[in-house]
């Protein structure tokens, strides 16, 4: 009998495109996951930008003179809006009010307003809306 020394050529290529199939299939499952996984971050990066938007109006408007004005010293990143609602005691909208990055200019409202109404929305290039925060802010 003679003795084994290694395996032969065609031994080595099967095993190689055995382990190429496998390869492959492994692959084509793991694809959509990246595309996931991308949509998912930019899901993310869209609330916490709205969340952080909100919180800063919220914060701004603990100030009575930004509040009356309808107004927050600070800037809107590319691809977001801010709506402004008053609304009366009961929490029921009454009106809309223009939202201003510029405080000086900015005029206050003509008669006491109780509470606002905040919504601050994302959205991509192609207008598609990304996040939504909505938040009720009582006068100081």
């Amino acid at each position: 009998m003679r003795a084994l020394k290694g395996l032969t050529l065609i031994e080595v290529l099967i095993a190689l495109v055995i382990f190429l199939i496998l390869l492959t299939a492994v692959s084509q499952s793991l694809l959509p996951l990246f595309g996931i996984t991308r949509k998912t971050r930019i899901q993310l990066n869209a609330n916490q930008q709205a969340q952080k938007l909100v919180e800063a109006i919220r914060i701004a408007w603990a100030n009575p003179a930004y509040y009356k004005k309808t107004c927050a010293p600070l800037s809107l990143p590319t691809g977001t809006a801010v709506h402004v609602q008053t609304l009366d005691k009961l929490a029921k909208p009454t009106g809309t009010r223009s939202f201003s990055t510029n405080c000086t200019t900015a005029t206050p409202d003509p008669s006491p307003v109780p509470a606002k109404r905040v919504t601050v929305t994302v959205t991509d290039p192609g207008g598609k809306v990304l996040a939504r925060f909505t938040l009720d802010i009582r006068e100081p």
